[in-house]
């Protein structure tokens, strides 16, 4: 129990020192190169330590013999063996329904989607980091949607074999939107911790909660009619102009696996693309 209880500790600190050193990662001081080879490196770590702490609550104890222990070892090792295949095979078929989806997005006209994993996230911004980076011809400013044409974000960094992936929640980030039948105009804004909201939506518009809300095409950063969440909460004042409403994004972080980047075969104007990304260096 002791041993358990230790391992569990260990998996913990190491979880918090992978997360340590992404914060740090994340200093703009920190060499472009330098950060790409962290973060390969860290890609396996994270690997080896969530597969050590399934590990950790799994141990069963022994209370017979040398006999029935050794027994219980070798079935628990041909059951992990399976169940690490029945894991690579739903993977596989997660992952062939992933890319079938996307196939079918009428973006594929406009946009070479490149397939990309998700690697981790950085701690306390609301920021992903991707598998793919300026080798698979990825560059700042391109969007990046999901399966289902829900917008996720857009690229801000691109080191070699990595991505950083600024999501539509993180603070200050805006965009025009179109809501309902309607399209009723509106501005989305990040608040962060993967909050949103709508503003500048005139008094007079009739919003309700469930009302879908889509990119508009407007400012050059996404192409119009991507999903971006839907109107959970109406904010009205009588003494203001506009109205606003809270946001739940469409994107679900937590589920994610994978997202597709909009490689342009129509790339966005320097000068608009060093407006959108100002700052963000």
């Amino acid at each position: 129990m002791k041993a358990n209880f230790s391992k569990k500790w260990k998996v913990t600190l190491a979880i918090t020192g992978v997360a340590g050193v992404i914060l740090a990662l994340n200093i703009p001081a920190v060499n472009a190169q330098f950060k790409n080879a962290a973060f390969a490196a860290l890609a396996e770590i994270q690997k080896n330590v969530w597969a050590a702490g399934a590990s950790a609550g799994e141990s069963l104890p022994v209370f017979a013999g040398e006999s029935l222990a050794e027994e219980n070892r070798r079935l628990r090792a041909q059951a992990s063996g399976f169940w690490v295949q029945q894991a690579q095979i739903d993977a596989l078929k997660k992952e062939n329904e992933f890319l079938r989806q996307g196939l079918n997005l009428e973006l594929e006209k406009e946009f070479d989607l490149k397939l990309a994993n998700i690697a981790g996230k950085i701690p306390a911004r609301d920021i992903l980091i991707i598998d793919k980076g300026a080798r698979d011809m990825i560059a700042p400013g391109m969007m990046v949607i999901d399966s289902q044409k829900a917008v996720v974000g857009k690229v801000i960094k691109a080191y070699d074999n990595f991505s950083e992936i600024q999501l539509i929640t993180d603070k200050d980030f805006s965009f025009d939107v179109s809501i309902g039948e309607n399209a009723i105009g509106g501005l989305f804004r990040g608040l962060g911790g993967l909050n949103a909201e709508i503003g500048l939506v005139p008094r007079d518009a009739t919003l309700a909660p469930g009302q879908r809300v889509y990119t508009s095409g407007l400012g050059g950063i996404f192409s119009a009619g991507l999903l971006a969440g839907a109107v959970k909460e109406i904010r009205q004042n009588d003494v203001e102009t506009f109205q606003t409403a809270a946001i739940a994004p469409a994107f679900d972080v937590a589920a994610a696996r994978q997202v597709f980047v909009a490689v342009g075969k129509h790339p966005m104007d320097s000068a608009l693309s060093a407006e959108i990304n100002g700052g963000n260096d």
